[in-house]
């Protein structure tokens, strides 16, 4: 079942609540909180700085995102009310954009750019009077390592990376303290897509991972950690619309919202939600 949320515009970077009732997303350079059920849309950012992808932590009550300040490039936290001007969490001239917030809410995965390594996975502690650790690279290599995101679990990491010649989905396990006592990336290292891949999404009980295809295709994968990690082999779901701008779901899965891009330049559309859709696979 498709239904329409909110008034046309333009979104980019969206990112759900974890209740589902909320996306937090992009547009004219800053970020925005729409209620989906009342369909007001509120900027939640005012600084003349461009913001980047925002990410809502696991209780809802904050939301990161990427800014450039004054010769800077940051990540910042703000209250997902608005009482509270954000707070740094770290700056440095690499650019950088935060992917995912762990589940217990210590540690922040981004992406940071590097001229020799490209993009490269880093995580950031986070400290209990919320400030912020010294940030730690998880994956460096020659190659464009994106999109990473952590199990619900917080025991595995998935990511993409273009090491093969185009961008797969892969997954590794993740250690929150290791040997040197910080976050260090375990032994083991699976590839999950096989058609190349665009982004990914863990279900909250850590049993699935849905993928979006290079060709617009979205993708089940069954999910099995014990005793031993192993992946399914991709299922097709449905495809999204050609040159979709962003697409988020909810943390079972269940919901899918989509940016569409519009049919005529003088007639946006407005994001769509697909509902039920395991329907349409009986059909």
């Amino acid at each position: 079942m498709l239904s329409r949320v909110g008034e046309p515009g333009t979104y980019s970077g969206m990112d759900l609540s974890p209740d589902g009732a909320r996306v937090a997303h992009l547009r004219q350079q800053d970020v925005w909180i729409m209620d989906l059920t009342r369909g007001i849309d509120t900027r939640f950012t005012f600084d003349p700085a461009a913001a980047g992808y925002p990410v809502w932590s696991p209780d809802g009550s904050k939301i990161a995102f990427s800014s450039q300040r004054p010769g800077l490039l940051g990540l910042y936290v703000k209250p997902s009310n608005g009482a509270l001007e954000e707070q740094p969490l770290l700056t440095s001239p690499e650019g950088k954009t935060v992917t995912s917030w762990s589940r217990d809410g210590r540690f922040l995965l981004y992406v940071a750019s590097d001229p020799g390594t490209k993009n490269d996975v880093w995580v950031l502690p986070l400290e209990t009077g919320g400030g912020a650790g010294k940030p730690v690279p998880l994956l460096q290599t020659a190659f464009q390592e994106i999109n990473p995101f952590f199990s619900e679990d917080m025991r595995w990491i998935g990511y993409l990376s273009n090491e093969s010649g185009r961008h797969e989905a892969y997954v590794r396990p993740f250690l929150a303290s290791g040997p040197s006592g910080a976050p260090v990336l375990g032994d083991g290292k699976w590839q999950i897509s096989k058609d190349g891949a665009q982004s990914l999404f863990w279900r909250d009980d850590g049993k699935e991972i849905v993928l979006l295809g290079l060709d617009g295709s979205l993708s089940s994968v069954e999910i099995s950690t014990s005793p031993a990690f192993r992946a399914g082999s991709p299922q097709p779901m449905f495809r999204v619309p050609t040159a979709t701008a962003s697409l988020t779901a909810t943390r079972d899965l269940k919901r899918f919202l989509l940016a569409v891009p519009p049919g005529e330049p003088e007639k946006p559309e407005p994001i769509t939600v697909v509902l039920n859709w395991e329907s349409a696979l009986k059909k």
